[in-house]
């Protein structure tokens, strides 16, 4: 499961590492949620020049009762769910993100991230309801350590398979849909107010030996 991710990096290295531009200042994020607005990849093809597209879209797809929020495709079962097949086959993007949280069976909160912390690349399902974007992440089976956490993990593209996830066939664009190995992550316990959506600042980030202190 995937439910609450960071985006922290500057706009400089996003536009550097991405080639895109950005038309507004994007301020650091240390706790999306549901419902927040967050930026993704689309594809961009003018004049036979291929680029992305940078857009902001909110997190979660409003379910059909209206009650919750839909914020995880199962990576199984996505080509078929009638939520998510179109979406699939249509209009797949790319979920930046420097990190997502975990909490394990005991309710506590873990930041997992790239060993060297660079972004990362989250496969995403776009949605427009009326004149909003919606996103949701695929998710696939935890592997190794990670499972220890949670059972689920957010489904991670490497670079060779960005832009490919947003334009292939359907066909070609399942075969990338495989859980990350642990082996590229680290993670460290954070404090639980991480849980409150409201703490969006650094210290919920921070490991949990330095953030107690700040919380209280």
């Amino acid at each position: 499961m995937c439910g609450r991710f960071t985006l922290t990096t500057t706009n400089e290295e996003l536009m550097h590492r991405f080639g895109i531009r950005l038309d507004q200042n994007l301020q650091p994020r240390y706790n999306i949620a549901p419902t927040h607005k967050t930026l993704i990849l689309r594809p961009n093809i003018h004049n036979q020049v291929s680029s992305y597209k940078a857009i902001m879209a909110q997190f979660g797809l409003p379910s059909a009762a209206g009650s919750n929020m839909l914020i995880n495709a199962r990576s199984e079962t996505v080509t078929e769910k009638p939520t998510f097949a179109d979406a699939f086959k249509q209009s797949r993007c790319l979920v930046l993100s420097d990190g997502w949280y975990e909490w394990d069976a005991k309710r506590t909160p873990y930041h997992i991230h790239l060993k060297d912390k660079r972004t990362m690349v989250m496969a995403g399902l776009l949605f427009k309801r009326g004149s909003r974007l919606h996103f949701t992440i695929v998710t696939g089976a935890a592997q190794g350590r990670m499972a220890e956490m949670h059972h689920r993990t957010p489904v991670i593209l490497p670079k060779a398979y960005w832009w490919k996830w947003l334009v292939d066939q359907p066909a070609d664009a399942e075969k990338y849909l495989v859980s990350p190995s642990d082996k590229f992550f680290a993670w460290h316990e954070v404090d639980k107010a991480v849980g409150k959506v409201a703490n969006d600042r650094p210290e919920v980030m921070a490991p949990v030996a330095s953030a107690g202190a700040l919380f209280g």
